[in-house]
Parts: structure tokens; C-alpha cells; sequence
């Protein structure tokens, strides 16, 4: 039987991969990041380095005008960088016997980062870390790399939170009318209720129709150089009015997308800005003369997270919660096998047979998002 040796196992773990900054970025006093580098090694491998870095990046550029007088603009900036070096390079290689390794990592990020913005046309804000093992000139170097997502929320006792919005006036001393909500805080997959109030000061002038158009606001920096896209998300109308009154109460629904592909959580920053506006139009008929006309309104709203308790806004201490004690334990809870992490995860002494990737990974911390892992080298030889 041919012996097919695994290849390193080389992964990044997190306690968590969506990290919430509460507040504005005058307000949130910032979020933690912690988590685990891993590699799982069945012979005796060398290493010149093993490190790993985090870095946020924002990337802007469109094209304005055409022809001769094209301009394109564009701007990357790194809103943070922080590297990690596990194993530093020096002349000698790093010898690592058979074993699991496993290298914790934890980083304060402050408050005043923009949150992560991807699914624009014309620019993005991503958080990624990544690693890299080197190692000797005529062996592949091992890579991974993992995803950050910030995303901001207002604070738990944000007035935001419990004020509603109303818009009302006077339209060419024809038409008293009233848009209100109850609130202008809302969540992907939330649906909004608006209600409108119309009262024609005209007895021949009646409402003919409503239209609600949910909108979407994104505007681009690159330097001093602007630029405001805006698209349609949704549209709610209604025409079944009667013309034998001279005021009008609708309770008017318009839902919006519970996926951030079709619609992006509000975001207030110099790089992209994100914002919703509910625009109303409304056309009148006048039976007499049987000329229209049209009345147009517009009401902000936020697009936010859903809200966390109160219990997860305080930024913890290094000592406090931390994973070896907390995380970890949770995800070991179903498993029979202890785990200590002072020395190696288990003994070399144990390691005269070559175990498979799984018997490896079975014995590294592993958070249920991550308990995906190949097939064993046994049970493929196996079927064979």
C-alpha cells in the first residue's frame, strides 16, 4: 500500500468573523478581534517564517466625462495594517517537529474605522488577515486567509431609536399632507409602515395615486473629487381612491430587502456614504378641467444592524473572556477529548503511527463554522 502523507494543515480561526462597532465613530469605543492561527504538521517540516497580518483596506474610482475629456479618478488608502510574526525569519530554518500549533492573536480595533462596505460600483471598504508559512526554497509556501466584517449600530439608547419622522406642509395652498412614521430605524428584512394624511383645499382636486419609491444614496471620495449614485430598491403604489371626499387617510407598506446584496446598511464616513430616502409622489386629477398634477416628498431613514444588548457594548479586558478560557471551551463542549494549550496539544509519543487530517483537527480547537474539513487520506485510500 502506497502511505500518502497529508499536507500541512494551515487555518484561520475566529471567535468571531462579524465584529459590531457601536456608536458613530465619534461614539464606539472600538471592537476586539481574537482568534487563532493554526497548523497541523504528520513529519518533521522546516520553516523560515510564519506570520500573519490584518489590514483594511478602501478602494474608490470611476470615470467622469467621455471621450477626450475622460477623467478617471481613483484612490486606495490602508486604513490599518498590524502584523504578527510567530516564527521570525532568521539565517537558520525553524525545525518543527510533528505536531499541532496554534498561535493566538488579539487586536483592539478603534472605533473610528469605516465599516465594511462591498457590493458598490465604484468602491469598497474590506477588512482581511492573512498568513503565510514559508519554507525551504524547493517546498510550496502554505497560504490562508480570512474575511473581517465590521459593521457599525447605533447605541442601544440612541434617540434614533425611539423618534419617529414626520414631514408635513402646505402644497400650493391646494393640497394640506402629512407622511409620518413611527420610527426611522430599520433593519434588512424589516417592513415600513407610513402613514399619509392628504386633504385638498380644492373641492374638484382628488388623488388619483400614491407612489412610495425606496431609494438608496451611495457617494464616492477620491481626493476632493465626488460622486452620487443613487438606485431604486422598491416601489409600493396605490390608485383606489375615492373621489367623493376631500381628505384621504392611507396606511402605505413598503418592505425592505433582507439580503445587504440588494440593500447596504447606512454608513457615514469620507470614503462611501451610504444613505435611504422614502420619496413620495402623488398625482391629482381635477374632475372639472381634467388636468393633473404632482405632489413630491421625501422622508430620510437609517438602515442599521439589528440592535445588540447593552451587555455587548463594553469592550472587555485582555484577561476577560479570553478564548482559551471561553471560546474554546464552548466549542470543545461535544467533544470527549481534553485540550490543553500549555505545551502541544498532544504528545509526540502518541504520533508513531501517522494519523490522518481528521484524527489532527480533531484535536485542534475548532468553532462549528470551521468544522468543515477534507475527507482522511485513510477512508479516500480506502474506497480505492
Amino acid at each position: 500500500m502506497v502511505h500518502l502523507t497529508p499536507s500541512p494543515l494551515f487555518q484561520i480561526r475566529l471567535e468571531n468573523d462579524s465584529l459590531t462597532m457601536h456608536g458613530s465613530q465619534s461614539e464606539s469605543v472600538g471592537c476586539v478581534l481574537r482568534g487563532q492561527l493554526v497548523l497541523a504538521i504528520t513529519e518533521p517540516t522546516k520553516f523560515k517564517e510564519i506570520k500573519l497580518s490584518f489590514q483594511g483596506k478602501s478602494k474608490v474610482g470611476w470615470v467622469d466625462g467621455g471621450g477626450i475629456g475622460q477623467c478617471y479618478n481613483n484612490e486606495e488608502k490602508i486604513l490599518y495594517q498590524q502584523d504578527w510574526k510567530f516564527l521570525p525569519a532568521s539565517k537558520q530554518y525553524h525545525l518543527l517537529k510533528p505536531d499541532n500549533y496554534h498561535w493566538e492573536f488579539e487586536l483592539i480595533l478603534p472605533g473610528t474605522l469605516p465599516e465594511t462596505i462591498e457590493g458598490c460600483q465604484h468602491g469598497s471598504v474590506k477588512y482581511t488577515l492573512k498568513a503565510v508559512a514559508e519554507r525551504h526554497t524547493f517546498a510550496l509556501n502554505l497560504h490562508t486567509h480570512r474575511k473581517v466584517t465590521l459593521v457599525r449600530s447605533l447605541l442601544s439608547g440612541s434617540l434614533e431609536y425611539s423618534q419617529g419622522a414626520i414631514l408635513a406642509n402646505n402644497w400650493n395652498n391646494k393640497i394640506d399632507y402629512e407622511f409620518s412614521l413611527d420610527s426611522k430605524v430599520f433593519s434588512l428584512g424589516d417592513k415600513i409602515p407610513i402613514r399619509i394624511k392628504l386633504r385638498s383645499l380644492e373641492k374638484d382636486l382628488k388623488v388619483q395615486e400614491i407612489i412610495c419609491v425606496f431609494k438608496e444614496y451611495i457617494t464616492y471620495t477620491a481626493g476632493v473629487n465626488h460622486k452620487t449614485d443613487s438606485k431604486v430598491i422598491k416601489i409600493a403604489s396605490e390608485n383606489n381612491f375615492s373621489r367623493d371626499v376631500n381628505s384621504w387617510y392611507h396606511l402605505m407598506e413598503i418592505s425592505i430587502p433582507n439580503d445587504s446584496i440588494y440593500c447596504l446598511y447606512d454608513s457615514q464616513n469620507d470614503i462611501i456614504c451610504v444613505k435611504h430616502r422614502l420619496k413620495f409622489y402623488i398625482t391629482f386629477v381635477d374632475k372639472v378641467h381634467s388636468q393633473r398634477c404632482e405632489l413630491s416628498a421625501a422622508l430620510s431613514i437609517m438602515v442599521t444592524p439589528d440592535s445588540y444588548s447593552s451587555d455587548n457594548m463594553n469592550l472587555p479586558a485582555y484577561d476577560e473572556n479570553h478564548l482559551s478560557k471561553t471560546y474554546f471551551e464552548d466549542a470543545l463542549s461535544d467533544h470527549s477529548t481534553t485540550c490543553h494549550f500549555v505545551n502541544s496539544l498532544y504528545d509526540v509519543e502518541e504520533m508513531n503511527k501517522l494519523p490522518s487530517y481528521r484524527s489532527i483537527a480533531s484535536l485542534i480547537p475548532v468553532p462549528l463554522a470551521d468544522s468543515l474539513l477534507p475527507p482522511t487520506y485513510d477512508a479516500t485510500i480506502n474506497r480505492h
